[in-house]
């Protein structure tokens, strides 16, 4: 009888954190996919802002992934399923002028200097 109390409590209150730990670590995965997505947009920017050549780039919008811009300000957000937003800034020595993809997945990122302006688009592919 102890040992029936004993299991059903585990399994009320270890289910739960469970579920809690393994929806914590899919957001971990998720906001580490959404990092490296920015760290590679702003990386490709800064080099057709500083000089170089044009880029076309085959990379994949992680799930919960906004990209925008103001200015000469790019900006990459993300937003986990349990609503907290991180973002990550860079602003750069040209204007930028977007077409920022519509949902998640796989695009060609094109990112080229037209007449002193940094021109970003998106293509879902």
């Amino acid at each position: 009888m102890l040992i029936a109390i004993g299991l059903t409590t585990v399994v009320l209150v270890g289910i739960p954190i469970l579920l809690f730990a393994v929806d914590t670590l899919g957001n971990a995965t998720q906001l580490e996919l959404a990092q490296n997505f920015s760290e590679r947009v702003h990386n490709e920017t800064q080099l057709v802002d500083t000089g170089a050549n044009n880029t076309i780039i085959e990379i994949n919008i992680p799930t919960g992934v906004t990209v925008s811009a103001e200015g000469s300000t790019l900006t990459v957000s993300f937003q986990s399923s349990g609503g907290l937003i991180t973002t990550w800034e860079e602003g750069y020595s040209h204007p930028i002028s977007l077409q920022s993809p519509s949902r998640s997945g796989p695009h060609l990122m094109h990112i080229a200097m037209v007449a002193g302006i940094i021109e970003l688009i998106f293509t879902e592919l």
